[in-house]
């Protein structure tokens, strides 16, 4: 599943992302879940974000990095694959 990064936390911890999915379907997050290479913590949830008519925007998603560490290996328009490692 493919995402857009459109925000990072880079002074925040734990640190997290906000990206946009990018093709229609459903995803899961597991132990071994990773975006664009990087561990991210089993944790996804939705922000209160909104579309330029006001509506809910239902494609950005809040990622949690594993470790803060990782935060320079990723970049803002940057577009990331979910994966899992043990696929």
């Amino acid at each position: 599943m493919r995402f857009r990064i459109e925000f990072i936390a880079q002074r925040e911890r734990p640190a997290y992302l906000l990206a946009r999915q990018l093709e229609v379907g459903d995803f899961t997050i597991s132990t071994t879940s990773r975006l664009g290479g990087v561990p991210i913590k089993q944790y996804v949830s939705q922000p209160r974000a909104l579309t330029p008519d006001g509506k809910p925007d239902l494609s950005v998603f809040t990622f949690v990095l594993a470790t803060a560490n990782d935060l320079p290996k990723l970049k803002v328009g940057q577009e990331v694959e979910l994966s899992n490692a043990d696929q």
